[in-house]
Formats: structure tokens, sequence, C-alpha cells
């Protein structure tokens, strides 16, 4: 394997008899090639082809926990869904990807390309190296595992998992429930307080807040942003525009650096992957200024 160290630093180019399989395995990428037989997808991506391969590091399987790993290993049709996410037909070198781009997987889900300074990512994915050139296809490194989206926005919030459901009734109430059950080119990132924090607000506020239209769509509108952000591209200090036209979400961070949304709500879980955008689990319900009890309970908004 030789690297042009002059011209193109960053790019290594592989020997073109050298297939995609054997390429991540001279690229010392030994976990994913052993996931790759396991799921029975080596014939694929040896002899077929071209395709753009995303395959995260040793390093990047390595920060799965233990427990999903032993689950992938016991079902080789979950671990063919997870493999063939970071798989792209036809081959797309780093001068042809364009920030904000979207890319079908070769199992039918959106990627989401993106830079941020001079680093390009594949969803909450960092790519460390790329364009290895091989005889059908392409590799990119990235430095995580890319989560497979789980449904729309709106299955995400009722997945019982992860105790955001909660949430539903304001979207249900807002009429906004097709706008985030559906895929299309619009992308959004939400931020879902946990049912524990709607619970701790006054009930009597959060009955009012729910029978009204207007509130509502406010509500939702405020924990919305249009477009994709990852945590790791989250600002740690600065504001996030919302589809509340007007009224941003400050970002701060915490004593060990991680991001605070208004100075109360944490990230609890984030990046999960949806069709049309990414959410993140909040610990605190995010309020507008026009929307403090005392303005809702004088009936302000009509």
């Amino acid at each position: 394997m030789k690297c042009l160290l002059v011209l193109l630093p960053f790019i290594c180019l592989a020997s073109a008899s050298e297939n995609l399989v054997d390429c991540a395995n001279a690229a010392n990428l030994t976990t994913f090639t052993s996931f790759v037989n396991s799921a029975g997808l080596t014939d694929v991506l040896r002899e077929q082809g071209p395709f753009t391969l995303i395959v995260p590091t040793n390093e990047a399987f390595a920060k799965l926990p233990p427990a999903t790993v032993a689950s992938l290993q016991k079902d080789s049709s979950a671990l063919a869904n997870v493999l063939q996410y970071h798989v792209v037909k036809g081959s797309i070198y780093s001068w042809d990807m364009v920030s904000g781009e979207i890319l079908s997987s070769l199992n039918g889900h959106y990627i989401r390309v993106y830079s941020q300074g001079s680093s390009l990512y594949f969803n909450q994915a960092k790519v460390t190296k790329v364009d290895l050139q091989c005889s059908n296809g392409v590799i990119y490194l990235v430095d995580e595992v890319l989560n497979v989206p789980e449904g729309t926005i709106v299955d995400v919030i009722k997945n019982p998992d992860y105790n955001i459901s909660g949430f539903m009734e304001f979207l249900e109430a807002a009429k906004l429930t097709d706008v985030f059950n559906r895929t299309s080119s619009q992308r959004y990132t939400m931020f879902v307080p946990t049912n524990a924090a709607i619970a701790s607000l006054d009930a009597d506020y959060i009955t009012k807040l729910k029978s009204s239209y207007i509130y509502a769509r406010h509500i939702v509108d405020y924990h919305v942003h249009p477009g994709t952000i990852h945590e790791k591209s989250l600002d740690h200090a600065g504001t996030l525009s919302t589809m509340y036209r007007g009224h941003s979400i400050s970002v701060t961070v915490d004593s060990n650096n991680n991001p605070v949304l208004n100075h109360a709500a944490t990230l609890q879980v984030t990046d999960i992957e949806a069709e049309n955008g990414v959410v993140h689990i909040i610990s605190h319900v995010l309020i507008p200024s026009t929307l403090n009890p005392g303005v809702v309970s004088g009936s302000v908004l009509t």
C-alpha cells in the first residue's frame, strides 16, 4: 500500500487489485472484516460493487457496549443490517462529498454528510481517513459505528425503551404528528424531554399548554432545530436556532464539558438516528419566555 504524502497527505491509495475486503484487512480493520464474515457479506463486498464503504475502526467497535456486541454476534440478520448501513452504492470520493448531502445506504436508510471546519462526518461519526481506493470501491474510516435509523422521529418518541412518549401529547395537540412522522428531504433535530421532566412541571400548567393549539405548537417548535445536529457538532458556547421563529436555545457547558441547554437541560441520550433527523433526550422541558407559567396563566396568547 502506498500513501501520496506530498500532494495528497490525507489520501492513501490501495493496490487496484485489492477488493474492499482485502483493503480493509490490509488497513488492519479486523473487527469489521470479522463481522462482515459473520454476517455473510464477504462475497458481496469482494465480488460486487462499486461501493463506498464507511468502516468503523477497531477502536470504534470497542466503544460499543459489550451487550450490544454480544447481541449482534448472536443475530446475523441484525448484524447484516448494521453493516449494510455502512455501505453506499457507487464510489464517492471526498472531493465529491457535499456538506448537507444525504446518501442512501445499501439497506435503504439515509446517511447525512456534513463538515465542521476541516473535519468530515457521516452522521455522528468523524472521518479519520478518506479515499482508500480498492478495485471495487472506496473506503472511509470513521471513529464510531453508525446508528441505524429507528424509524421516524415519531417512532423514536413512541419507543417505550426511551421513556419520552409523553411529548407525543404536545405533538398531537399541535397537530404536528404527520410532520415528524414522514420521510422527506427535510431533516430535524428534536430535543425531547423525558416523561419525568414533563411530570415535574405543574399539572395545571401542562394542561393549559396542551389545551391550546398555539401553546402546544410553540412548545414543540422550541424543541426543534431545522436541520441535523449531532452531539459532536453542537456548539458548546453559543445559541441554537429553533423552529419557533425568533426564539433560540442557549448552549453552555458544565464542569465536565458536557452541553447544557438554557442553563438547565442536559443531554441524557444523544444521537438517536431517525429517518427524518436525529433525536436527543434531555433532562428538562425547554420553555420559551413567551410561555412561562405567568404568561400562560394570564392567557396572553390566544
